[in-house]
């Protein structure tokens, strides 16, 4: 497991309600694997919640050629903290594309109304 501090590869652990940079990933009962993640959410004011969803690059790579198909839910821990995402499908260039189903891996604005 990594500590997360490499930032010579230019990765962005401040971004506001979001995290760019490396991150654990486990699928299933697998062993984690350490692969690139852009993550964002923001609060809907129509549902009344925060979604976040991302980007997780090189997973398939990662877990050896496997692909990880649309439902199936990922553990991804950045240095802020760990959250559960589904895979909603995969984008052009083969990253898997994720929803986020508990709180997310990165901080969030503060929840002074008791919303997250």
């Amino acid at each position: 497991m990594t500590d997360f501090t490499d930032d010579a590869h230019g990765h962005e652990h401040d971004e506001p309600d979001g995290y760019r940079g490396p991150a654990h990933v486990v699928v299933g009962q697998r062993s984690p694997v350490i692969v690139d993640v852009e993550l964002s959410g923001n609060f809907e004011p129509i549902s009344g919640r925060f979604v976040w969803r991302g980007r997780v690059r090189e997973l398939s790579r990662a877990l050896g050629g496997d692909v990880a198909p649309a439902g199936t839910d990922l553990t991804i821990t950045t240095p802020d903290g760990s959250g559960t995402a589904r895979v909603s499908g995969l984008d052009l260039w083969g990253s898997h594309m994720v929803d986020g189903v508990t709180r997310p891996p990165f901080p969030v604005m503060e929840d002074t109304e008791g919303l997250l």
